[in-house]
């Protein structure tokens, strides 16, 4: 409770702060894990607890957080003091989390905090829902993303039950985290950002349309099934779902053309999204993602890095300078192709894989840190996104 009250204090009615602060601190553990790649960290290093940290920080502390900032902000007529209270005491299992990480990995302190999290969570979803305004389709897309999460947590949930069991080297042990990524990723996470994009470019969305889209993206969850079993079936559902997501997306495109840059470029990175699930339907590709796991990678970097991040910060509105910017997109350029193509890399460079990756990673680091700076400053005069009542 006291670290409640300290943060509360420390932090009066600033929502975007912890974002912001989680992600550079998630991009420098990320930093940590591409230096140990290289040998260079000699004393001991326990790369899976580090790990944990890094992708628990990244995918609740920053993008959940974010998005959910967003989405009350933009759907809400402000935060209540009591569900500020809640978003700040989340924000503490996330630190606390992210230590119990790093000293234990998943154990009991990491366990606890996790869960602890994820409940207030649900309690913060329920308080949005009850206080929801504007149109009525697309607040069905944002309750459809807090369903989405709902479903997600079903994961974890399974874990447990199924190390009881003894099967946690069982395929259905893998499918319990994939299930969990799947509904965050491409059904909280991607729903919210359309829901935004849909208030902020005034779309038009009949209630069908949310209905399709809200079935693609379950129907896509066929594709992580790849990873543990051979079935026709797999590839059908798994390609209904992307053509259907990307024939419903596509009718929008005239009204993105007219819309700033920043705006047309998520569009596209978003029917891009798309088309690589589609091409993933495929055998071929399909089977070649399955046993590479640099591909999987690359994949979850690049919703992340390529997608969530770039829309974050442009839905901030906020001038980013050009510079930045470019150096960014080198860096995520460079770390998608040293991981899809290694072998190329090494053959047209004389630096080693890992190391060109921790290079990367590094320009990478320099400028969403120097960003979320950026924001970090010009956010104390976002009023909106700091009230509280």
């Amino acid at each position: 409770m006291f670290s409640v009250f300290v943060l509360y204090y420390m932090f009066p009615k600033k929502l975007w702060v912890f974002p912001l602060l989680f992600g550079i601190i998630g991009a420098f553990i990320g930093l940590v894990l591409r230096y140990a790649y290289t040998g260079g960290i000699t004393m001991p290093f326990n790369f899976k607890y580090i790990l944990h940290a890094h992708s628990h920080v990244m995918l609740l502390g920053f993008l959940f957080n974010a998005l959910l900032v967003f989405v009350w902000t933009n759907f809400t007529k402000e935060i209540d003091k009591v569900s500020y209270r809640y978003y700040v005491t989340m924000q503490v299992c996330m630190a606390l989390m992210v230590i119990a990480f790093i000293l234990q990995g998943y154990a009991l302190y990491s366990i606890l905090f996790l869960t602890l999290h994820l409940w207030i969570s649900y309690i913060l979803l329920v308080r949005l829902w009850k206080r929801l305004k504007g149109k009525k389709e697309i607040l069905l897309l944002v309750k459809v993303g807090i369903v989405f999460h709902f479903l997600s947590s079903l994961g974890p949930y399974a874990l447990g039950p199924l190390m009881v069991l003894d099967l946690k080297n069982s395929p259905w042990y893998q499918q319990s985290v994939f299930f969990y990524l799947h509904f965050q990723f491409l059904g909280v996470y991607f729903i919210w950002m359309f829901a935004l994009l849909a208030k902020k470019v005034k779309l038009k969305i009949h209630k069908k349309v949310v209905i399709g889209i809200s079935a693609s993206l379950v129907l896509l969850y066929a594709h992580t099934l790849d990873y543990s079993f051979d079935h026709w079936a797999i590839q059908l559902f798994g390609g209904i779902g992307s053509v259907l997501l990307f024939v419903l997306l596509l009718k929008f495109r005239f009204s993105f053309i007219s819309q700033s840059k920043g705006l047309r470029n998520i569009y596209y990175i978003v029917l891009l999204v798309v088309l690589i699930n589609i091409v993933g339907t495929f055998p071929m590709i399909a089977e070649l993602v399955v046993n590479n796991r640099f591909i999987l990678i690359a994949w979850l970097h690049f919703l992340f890095l390529g997608l969530y991040v770039p829309f974050i910060w442009v839905f901030t509105n906020k001038k980013i300078y050009l510079w930045i910017w470019i150096v960014y997109l080198i860096s995520v350029i460079i770390t998608e192709f040293v991981l899809l193509f290694p072998a190329l890399s090494l053959e047209w460079t004389s630096i080693s894989t890992m190391d060109l990756l921790f290079y990367s990673y590094l320009l990478l680091f320099i400028s969403l840190s120097l960003i979320h700076i950026l924001l970090f400053k010009e956010s104390e005069d976002r009023n909106k996104l700091n009230q509280i009542k």
